[in-house]
């Protein structure tokens, strides 16, 4: 507005020049009770501008809170950062120890199972092996004098007994609790493997939960306000600084002040038209009156206006239309003036509150480094826990793999020993061979002996007869007394064991 200050002769307007002054009629007293109601309205602008004054002032001491929240903040998460740096490394290690235990446990379990089928397919071998029946038969072998074919009968009747229908396998003659213990004992170890590896898995869960809290609580401590519609997308502007916002209020507050001492100098020179108007005074109280503007009353000039009417200095003509001029020309720019101080109020309102959530975050941000703080504190004192954990699951895997990796000795030694007894049988089968082909050689060795002892015999018992009955009738008896004796039968018989 182009209004001067109020003095008794305003300065001159440039818009209202005394050129202009003689194409438009000055307003006349029903013009400036009006003019003069709206300036005194508009002075109403004045809590707008408290208002701002409040909230830059507000403002100081929350950029002064921001500041200092923001270097403990800054320092504090530096530090919760590093602790938190600190406890990953911490807990990758404990997980370490699970999967590298994990991986020597498979590649241990890998060659127990190698050596169990190796096992197994031993076993199923001696359990398909049925044992000959000639091996389980007790009593003595066939006699010399029976034949082949004695031999043959005697064979194929042994076959269809009740004996024959019941013979075992190989796997009868082993000790089969031996490797049911070995088994038991490793599906033990297994199972104790399993339980320490859920132990650890347990502990290292609850150490992800603490950590993970950590982390929820630094979350939280960024969220501001109390509805998603303060919540920040990716395509939202950053905000200003909080320096920025306080520079922006403080040139919003300066423009407002120049509008508002804008607007009072067009109510002081309404005012001074009206002490130079006859009956403007009384005119005013009853349109202030009417208007019930009266507890609006900021500036106070109207009741020196209705106790003076009378114009403290005297004023020409020319002066008095180039002031009217004025205050028409300002009277059209005054509710434009104060709906920049209303904008200006908003665009203070809108910064304030932006400052009010750097504050919130601030503040939410400490309350979650406290937090985090105390978060890790337990940790702290749950660490060594974990830790112990950890070494405890460490060295009882190193015994446990000790005893699987016996245990897998054991099995391959046991089959290994299977392995052997199922090729002894394979040499047992020829041995039996062999004796059954020396027994027949033996016997038929012993038959052609006996047959040819049993010859001489006979030739010796035909001699003796021939020579008694040839010198029986010549020779004395006490001269040979055993010239009468049978001779000696040689018979060749089967003896046991040598």
């Amino acid at each position: 507005m182009s209004s001067s200050d109020s003095s008794s002769v305003p300065s001159p307007s440039p818009r209202a020049s005394p050129e202009a002054s003689l194409h438009h009629e000055p307003p006349n007293l029903e013009q400036l009770v009006l003019h003069f109601v709206g300036a005194k309205r508009s002075l109403a602008a004045t809590s707008h501008v408290w208002r701002a004054n409040e909230l830059v002032t507000s403002s100081r001491g929350l950029i002064e809170e921001v500041a200092v929240l923001g270097a403990r903040n800054s320092f504090a998460r530096g530090g919760v950062d590093e602790q938190l740096d600190t406890l990953h490394a911490i807990r990758d290690g404990v997980a370490d120890v699970g999967e590298d235990a994990a991986a020597e446990f498979a590649e241990t379990l890998a060659k127990l199972d190698g050596a169990h089928a190796r096992l197994e397919e031993t076993l199923e071998a001696l359990r398909r092996t049925v044992v000959d029946a000639s091996l389980q038969r007790r009593g003595s072998p066939p006699a010399a004098q029976e034949d082949d074919e004695r031999e043959g009968e005697r064979q194929e009747d042994a076959s269809n007994s009740p004996e024959a229908r019941q013979q075992k396998a190989l796997y009868h003659f082993i000790n089969e609790s031996t490797h049911k213990e070995i088994l038991s004992s490793l599906r033990a170890l297994v199972d104790s493997y399993g339980e320490a590896q859920k132990e650890l898995r347990n502990d290292l869960s609850n150490f992800d939960d603490s950590l993970r809290s950590i982390s929820d609580v630094l979350a939280e401590g960024t969220v501001t306000g109390s509805g998603p519609q303060d919540k920040r997308t990716i395509y939202d502007e950053p905000a200003p600084p909080t320096s920025q916002l306080f520079r922006g209020m403080e040139d919003h507050a300066a423009e407002m002040a120049k509008l508002l001492e804008s607007l009072v100098r067009h109510y002081d020179l309404c005012v001074t038209a009206l002490k130079h108007t006859e009956g403007g005074g009384e005119a005013a109280k009853m349109a202030v009156q009417a208007e019930h503007l009266s507890a609006n009353n900021s500036a106070g000039a109207e009741e020196s206006l209705y106790r003076k009417t009378v114009p403290d200095q005297p004023m020409s003509h020319s002066e008095r239309i180039q002031m009217l001029d004025i205050v028409e020309s300002d009277a059209q720019e005054l509710e434009d003036v104060v709906a920049d101080i209303k904008d200006h109020g908003a665009d203070i309102e809108g910064m304030y509150e932006q400052l009010v959530r750097h504050a919130l975050t601030a503040r939410a941000t400490h309350k979650g480094l406290r937090a985090a703080l105390a978060h890790l504190h337990d940790i702290k004192a749950a660490l060594p826990r974990h830790v112990a954990v950890s070494r405890a699951f460490r060295v009882s895997w190193d015994s446990m793999r000790l005893d699987i990796r016996d245990k897998t000795d054991d099995l391959s030694n046991l089959a290994t020993f299977y392995e052997e007894f199922l090729a002894c049988y394979g040499n047992v089968l020829r041995e039996v061979e062999r004796r059954r082909g020396a027994e027949t050689q033996m016997r038929k060795l012993a038959g052609k002996a006996q047959r040819e002892l049993d010859r001489m015999y006979e030739a010796d018992r035909e001699a003796r007869e021939e020579f008694t009955d040839e010198v029986r009738h010549c020779l004395p008896r006490d001269l040979w007394p055993g010239v009468g004796e049978a001779g000696v039968r040689w018979v060749v018989s089967r003896t046991e064991g040598g």
